[in-house]
């Protein structure tokens, strides 16, 4: 039998997985086929949940890789899992839902994936130069940006001089706070509140060399526009990474725009993409997807969008 494996976005069709998905499954010899289902950003909990059960009872149906919904769907359906592993209870979101015979598994796997991602870009040393990260964005990506940073330092990996996080709300910055104290954080954590651009350029322009400043909104993807103006000015030999992989990208074109001058990297969310997609994978099939495997998986990605 097919298995399906479910696919919760907010315009699935348009995702360059429809293309790579099915290559992946061939190169693993597993026989499933990869379904989307759309939701807009403010969708009621009703329909998390009928999808959530649709999962649940559907024999065929294996799991789900969740993106823009993943705090919505917990919400909606906590009480429909029988277990969250650590990081879904700490995050209070699922990224990946995997059904074990009857029993419906919720973990957030965003934190391992971004950590990876983020050394993946940087380098080896790369933080022992005195730079700080800059989020912008307190949203879900951030937070679990922030665990992972934390967990790679925890395991004795180089980390930012500090962590910045800027947004538009003071509320999500004190569940960023509260995060950070519940696991014991010990990089500096310094919430901002940036009303707009031209507040979060502001930010921008104190970090310093050896930075690195993330996009972990939506704007650019999910929705238009960019956290930062195109007046914005970044510290020499910075990185700015947009962890949106499609869409408009603004942010990236106000990055590239002064690259030149302040030797500022600018990269997209690609690898990001390929990591987050690989661990869910990894999870609901039960297979090993690292070292070489997922060289492989990564090439078969790129091929695809070529």
């Amino acid at each position: 039998m097919t298995s399906t494996f479910w696919f919760f976005g907010v315009t699935t069709g348009q995702s360059a997985m429809q293309r790579i998905y099915p290559l992946w499954m061939e190169h693993l010899g597993i026989d499933s086929e990869l379904r989307g289902i759309d939701f807009a950003l403010d969708a009621p909990a009703e329909g998390y949940r009928a999808a959530v059960e649709r999962i649940r009872d559907d024999p065929a149906s294996i799991g789900a890789l969740i993106t823009t919904h993943k705090l919505a769907v917990l919400n909606a359906a906590r009480d429909l899992f029988d277990e969250l592993d650590d990081s879904a209870r700490l995050l209070h979101e699922v990224s990946c839902i995997a059904k074990r015979g009857d029993r419906m598994l919720g973990a957030a796997l965003d934190d391992r994936t971004s950590s990876l991602a983020l050394r993946g870009l940087a380098g080896e040393g790369w933080w022992d130069a005195g730079g700080e990260l800059l989020l912008l964005g307190a949203g879900g990506a951030s937070v679990a940006t922030v665990l992972g940073v934390h967990r790679a330092a925890e395991a004795g990996l180089d980390a930012p001089a500090r962590i910045r996080v800027t947004a538009r709300s003071p509320h999500r910055l004190s569940e960023l706070t509260a995060l950070a104290d519940s696991v014991g954080l010990r990089i500096p954590l310094d919430p901002v509140v940036a009303a707009d651009a031209a507040a979060t350029d502001a930010v921008v322009a104190t970090l310093p060399p050896h930075s690195i400043v993330v996009n972990a909104t939506g704007m650019g993807k999910d929705r238009p526009g960019s956290p930062t103006s195109d007046g914005v000015r970044y510290p020499d030999d910075s990185i700015a990474w947009d962890m949106n992989y499609r869409g408009e990208r603004l942010f990236l074109e106000q990055a590239r725009a002064q690259g030149a001058s302040a030797r500022t990297r600018v990269v997209d969310g690609w690898d990001y993409f390929v990591h987050s997609w690989t661990h869910v994978v990894a999870v609901v099939h039960q297979v090993d997807i690292s070292g070489p495997v997922f060289d492989e998986m990564s090439a078969i990605a790129r091929s695809a969008m070529a």
